[in-house]
């Protein structure tokens, strides 16, 4: 019996995946939704109390995320469309300008590949004739996928409302369906725990998100470089996204500080400034204000990030810090698996006994 448990469990993680990959249309909007619901249950316990009726909450807060996001599209969408655009004419300028500061290495470059193409002439000297699709371009192929985010965006709009103003009825009826007493209580202590410390998660790293957009904003316009607007945007969104988000929203600031002046040096301060707000907060603020509620290794949140990357693309990096706290929380509830909760969290926490 003990033989055949790793093939099952390979099975399982298989069909998991390719499960998680084919339904992505569904769970993406559903996990969000569920997230922001678990994340808005203090807010709804508040003024319940108050005698403020649920739906009003949902109401409030659907409206209130609705606003949020049709504000932050349609002030990157002009800005960033533009800065797309223009990303080819930078790379290419960027190019030109190191092929003459690296002694022509790209010309030789160059001539490496006028002979490759010499050499793939027909013996009269006629060309092979070589036939490139035309690329539609960046923009067009974000527009084609715009329908599709836009309905999963309403769905879970919707969805949030649902479970909002349900109260706490969905939970409660979740927990009514577990057999045993002892279970019904460490689920409404497992919910409870995953409630409140998402609600900080995800309340604390909006406003530290909105403080370093604010910073990098400041930053372009010191530096004068162009719509600083734009990556005080891409500074606060950007950076919900763990590690990369950091990296990408730096090498567009560099490369638009370099297109406008054409100068490495501003490039490399752009980057720099960018990378050095980035790194105070994920090291000093981040740390002081989230880490006594919510303890992850690093490793395993880079790894988390990359795995919803790949099955969930840009969304899946948002959410995957809030799944992996999630699941924490839950695992170290439970004996069996509170070595895996431990294996998930910080390095401090090895040094607990269990």
């Amino acid at each position: 019996m003990h033989a055949m448990r790793w093939p099952l469990i390979g099975l399982f993680i298989y069909a998991s995946i390719f499960f998680l990959n084919w339904a992505s249309g569904f769970l993406i909007p559903m996990t969000a939704a569920l997230l922001g619901y678990l994340a808005s249950m203090p807010l709804e316990r508040r003024l319940s109390r108050l005698g403020v009726p649920s739906i009003i909450t949902a109401l409030f807060v659907v409206f209130g995320l609705a606003c949020i996001i049709i504000f932050v599209m349609f002030s990157l969408v002009t800005p960033l469309t533009e800065l797309i655009n223009n990303l080819p004419a930078m790379l290419s300028r960027l190019r030109y300008d190191l092929a003459n500061s690296a002694g022509g290495v790209f010309d030789r470059l160059q001539d490496a590949a006028d002979a490759t193409v010499e050499a793939l002439s027909d013996d009269d000297g006629t060309a092979l004739e070589v036939r490139v699709k035309e690329d539609q371009g960046i923009v067009f192929r974000i527009a084609s996928i715009a329908p599709s985010l836009a309905g999963q965006l309403i769905f879970t709009l919707v969805m949030l409302l649902f479970l909002i103003a349900s109260g706490r009825s969905f939970v409660r009826k979740f927990v009514s369906v577990l057999p045993s007493l002892e279970d019904k209580r460490v689920a409404v202590r497992v919910v409870n725990e995953v409630v409140d410390r998402l609600a900080i998660y995800l309340a604390g790293i909006s406003l530290i998100n909105a403080g370093l957009g604010l910073s990098i904003g400041l930053l372009a316009w010191a530096l004068d470089i162009p719509n600083p607007l734009l990556f005080a945007l891409i500074g606060f969104s950007f950076n919900f996204i763990p590690y990369l988000g950091a990296i990408a929203g730096a090498c567009l600031m560099a490369l638009t500080s370099y297109s406008a002046f054409g100068d490495f040096w501003a490039a490399f301060l752009a980057l720099g400034g960018y990378m050095a707000l980035s790194g105070i907060e994920g090291q000093f603020v981040t740390p002081y204000v989230i880490s006594g509620r919510l303890k992850l290794n690093p490793t395993i949140v880079f790894a988390a990030v990359a795995f919803f990357a790949w099955i969930w693309s840009v969304i899946g990096m948002v959410v995957a810090v809030p799944i992996l706290a999630s699941a924490k929380i839950i695992l170290d509830h439970f004996p069996s698996t509170r070595k895996i909760g431990l294996f998930l969290g910080a390095e401090d926490e090895s040094l607990i006994e269990t």
